[in-house]
């Protein structure tokens, strides 16, 4: 709760979400849309879950979490450095490792959000280290932004939208289809009539 993920989809669709200086402001999905390559994209604002077991979680967070499970998407998880959100970075990090597993053939961004409060540069060795291994996950991305300032914002867009397409098209051409399409097409090379050059 409280790391910008409203004011992140205010900023790129028209979602009309409640943004506010405080804690679980959003208390149900809000949908809205953005243009990005000639396609529309639906950018889901969900509630913020919080670090505990699934059962002890109240409807809110598991609305957040049904979107996770079932929806083919692309997963922005934001974290905020300035801990203004009232969590620290080591209760971010383990609240990531424990829903990951819900989400594992999923994409996912991490988002360091309120960059112009802390980056990812301004941690102690050991912080940085925590995300770090985030990091280095594989398939993971991570992209800094500030919604405050919009540094990043069109980046991370374009970042989610990129690597969903990209993930896309890998999914399409590893399965049965495009094998049935490709085996019905084929190529006619014509043969020369005259001298004319065509």
């Amino acid at each position: 709760p409280n790391v910008g993920k409203s004011s992140f989809s205010d900023k790129v669709a028209r979602a009309d979400g409640d943004v506010q200086p405080c804690a679980i402001t959003t208390k149900s999905m809000f949908v809205g849309h953005l243009d990005y390559r000639y396609m529309r994209w639906q950018v889901i604002d969900t509630p913020g879950i919080l670090d505990h077991s699934l059962k002890e979680m109240n409807n809110i967070e598991m609305q957040s979490i049904a979107v996770l499970v079932h929806l083919k998407a692309c997963v922005l998880y934001f974290m905020d450095f300035s801990e203004q959100c009232g969590y620290s970075i080591e209760a971010h990090c383990q609240l990531l490792h424990a829903i990951k597993p819900l989400f594992a053939n999923t994409l996912c961004v991490l988002v360091i959000n309120k960059i112009d409060v802390a980056r990812l540069d301004d941690l102690a060795p050991e912080r940085r280290a925590l995300v770090d291994e985030i990091i280095k996950t594989e398939g993971m991305r991570h992209v800094q932004v500030s919604c405050y300032t919009d540094d990043g914002v069109t980046t991370l867009k374009t970042t989610a939208c990129d690597a969903l397409l990209e993930h896309r098209v890998d999914t399409k051409l590893k399965g049965n289809k495009v094998n049935a399409i490709l085996n019905r097409l084929h190529v006619a090379q014509p043969k020369a009539r005259d001298d004319v050059v065509r």
